[in-house]
């Protein structure tokens, strides 16, 4: 039993340092990654887009930003101009570097991502609690 256990956390955990790593990877070629005072500094006047889910967005989001969420931008990002800087935040990071990367291929050459996502963000919100 206690071979099982441990099997089980052992995996886990590389399957957790797997991901990390994998994520860092996709960021560090297609992506910024800013802190949350650099991305509220840089990101005034620019696209900022929350790719988490609708009622997410709803409940609490960063002020100025838009929902576009994840599926709906792989398929089709038109809404987002390629000659200026497009901001992006999930809830973790994960899903907003899959997301910069198909930017990055498609010709997005200004692409930052808020760095740990929005539960680490500090900056001005608008939330409907």
């Amino acid at each position: 039993m206690w071979i099982t256990l441990f099997t089980i956390i052992l995996l886990w955990f590389l399957w957790y340092v797997g991901n990390k790593l994998w994520t860092n990877s996709l960021l560090k070629k297609s992506a910024t990654v800013l802190l949350s005072e650099d991305f509220e500094s840089q990101s005034h006047g620019y696209d900022i887009v929350d790719i988490r889910e609708p009622a997410k967005f709803r409940s609490k989001h960063v002020f100025g930003a838009r929902n576009i969420q994840y599926v709906m931008l792989k398929e089709n990002h038109a809404a987002l101009r390629k000659d200026k800087p497009v901001f992006l935040y999930d809830e973790n990071m994960q899903v907003a570097a899959r997301m910069a990367n198909i930017l990055k291929k498609d010709g997005y050459d200004q692409v930052y991502v808020l760095k740990n996502g929005f539960a680490d963000y500090k900056g001005k919100v608008k939330s409907n609690q």
